[in-house]
């Protein structure tokens, strides 16, 4: 059941992202709310659930939004198995999530630069850095806040007392 409302989650923040999110510029940057959510579902679920669930919002925002397949998806990939991964302990509190949420925001522009400067040898990244991507970090990090009330209120997480 936990997966259906993951998907969801992700698809309602996707539908946002593509329609009204997308619109709204802030200081030359755009939120991302994939990637709140996709620390939030990390934070709660298993490693397994999270990165898969970003990995498949990942390749639906590549097919529809990109002419490279698999750069996004790898990112959010990456991200949700970094979170919910079990070899670093991350705290579930809030602080550390609105925090992991800056350095995904972070890690998702340099990755994405990277590669796309890679294939086509034309980088946007001067232009970008650093005001824009402050914004869209702390942005990012804000609406972290929303999402985990929202994921640990939807989630149930069965808790067994011996």
């Amino acid at each position: 059941m936990n997966k259906f409302k993951t998907f969801i989650i992700l698809l309602v923040s996707f539908i946002l992202q593509t329609t009204i999110f997308s619109k709204i510029d802030i200081f030359g940057a755009n939120v991302n709310l994939l990637l709140p959510a996709i620390v939030a579902i990390s934070q709660v679920l298993s490693c397994k659930t999270s990165s898969y669930s970003a990995l498949f919002f990942g390749l639906l925002e590549d097919f529809l939004f990109t002419s490279f397949i698999g750069v996004r998806s790898l990112s959010y990939f990456l991200i949700g198995s970094f979170v919910a991964s079990d070899s670093f302990r991350f705290g579930k509190g809030k602080t550390t999530g609105f925090i992991l949420t800056i350095l995904a925001s972070i890690f998702n522009f340099l990755l994405l630069s990277l590669i796309y400067y890679i294939l086509t040898r034309q980088s946007g990244f001067f232009n970008y850095l650093p005001l824009p991507l402050i914004v869209e970090s702390l942005l990012n990090g804000l609406i972290y806040f929303i999402y985990i009330g929202l994921v640990k209120k939807i989630m149930y997480i069965p808790t067994y007392r011996m």
